[in-house]
């Protein structure tokens, strides 16, 4: 019998559900510059209480997107919940280029250090990088117009565990958005 005032194990299940979906998804989506708030039907609009606040240098159907992708994916139990976030946090260590240790610890040149964070990034430098993080062969890609990723950057996505974790980078220094939840129906942490 459950105690008094205790949640049934099936609505416990379901708030760690949505717990987890609210936290992946507003994670990754600030701070932000703009955005629209809960209810009005244009980027950065929530639904099932679920905000995306778009960046300024987002384009205009970045929130659609990743709100879209986001409905997609298989919600987390309350174990891979707990996993997400660490999982989200190795991948942007991995992926940040490590540009303050380079130049203070590693004495590396710091103006080379700092010419070659401005870099655009690239799909193959993503790739080695996340393959440190996983063994799981990641996705990494150009972004395409479907992906939850703004336009002309680098998409990700990389089974950490049974966490994908995924997101996107424009340059070499640092990822710009790295977010964790379920997979996608087919299993991927990104679209095919």
């Amino acid at each position: 019998m459950t105690p008094p005032n205790t949640p049934h194990p099936t609505r416990r299940r379901r708030l760690a559900s949505w717990a987890a979906i609210v936290t992946v998804a507003l994670s990754g989506c600030v701070p932000a510059s703009t955005g629209t708030s809960a209810g009005q039907d244009a980027p950065g609009s929530s639904r099932s209480g679920v905000a995306c606040i778009r960046n300024s240098d987002a384009d205009a159907d970045y929130c659609d997107r990743f709100l879209a992708d986001l409905a997609r994916r298989t919600p987390l139990d309350p174990a891979q919940a707990r996993a997400a976030e660490t999982a989200r946090q190795s991948v942007a260590r991995a992926l940040s280029g490590n540009v303050l240790s380079r130049c203070n610890v590693e004495h590396e040149p710091c103006d080379a250090v700092m010419a070659w964070a401005e870099q655009p990034a690239t799909p193959d430098h993503v790739r080695s990088l996340l393959a440190t993080v996983s063994e799981n062969h990641p996705q990494v890609r150009l972004a395409r117009p479907d992906d939850p990723a703004v336009a002309d950057t680098v998409a990700f996505g990389v089974l950490v565990g049974q966490v994908c974790v995924y997101g996107y980078q424009r340059l070499q220094k640092d990822p710009d958005q790295v977010y964790a939840g379920g997979p996608l129906p087919q299993g991927t942490c990104l679209g095919p």
